[in-house]
């Protein structure tokens, strides 16, 4: 459930304050904002679709992927804020990378309580993760803000909990492949 706490709680990082952190930052005017809700909207369907689609076919290899993509899209977004092409890309790729995480981190999620006896249980729970996920991610980006990072923090402390899911699902991975569960991972 780690993974479904960090993964998800590092674009809320970014996305609970994109509005001021566009306006003051990257030079947008709140017209503006509304058209990188579009884009960041857009990334989210992408995402999931592209989720989905590659969780099949390798349900680690996409989380690898993905939260790694996502990590480093955080960080570029965080050094290359004050440019709106950077900022655009951003918003989109963010949203894009942070959905397709959503696919394989349930169906790992699933996987893994269909062996304990328990999936309806799990599936339930599992949502409940990603609804934490959103809080410590706000939280987090709160925090970096008030303790005088600046508007654009938020992205690089949502990088370090993409980085920290990453490496949840490396350790989710060895297990699987020596055929014990890691109890906090189920």
């Amino acid at each position: 459930m780690g993974i479904t706490i960090f993964g998800p709680a590092a674009f809320f990082t970014s996305i609970t304050y994109i509005a001021p952190m566009m306006v003051q930052e990257a030079g947008f005017s709140s017209g503006g904002v509304a058209g990188l809700m579009v884009l960041f909207g857009l990334g989210l369907a992408v995402g999931n679709w592209i989720g989905g689609r590659f969780a099949d076919r390798s349900l680690f290899g996409t989380l690898f992927v993905t939260l790694a993509a996502q990590g480093l899209v955080l960080l570029v977004f965080w050094a290359g804020v004050e440019s709106q092409w950077v900022a655009g890309i951003s918003v989109f790729l963010m949203a894009a990378f942070g959905f397709a995480t959503v696919s394989p981190i349930h169906k790992l999620v699933m996987e893994r309580a269909s062996h304990a006896g328990a999936p309806t249980m799990a599936a339930s729970v599992n949502i409940g993760m990603f609804n934490l996920g959103n809080a410590l991610g706000a939280w987090a980006g709160g925090v970096t803000i008030a303790a005088g990072f600046g508007l654009a923090s938020p992205n690089w402390a949502g990088a370090i909990l993409s980085f920290i899911a990453l490496g949840l699902a490396v350790l989710a991975w060895q297990s699987a492949r020596k055929g014990y569960i890691l109890p906090v991972l189920e």
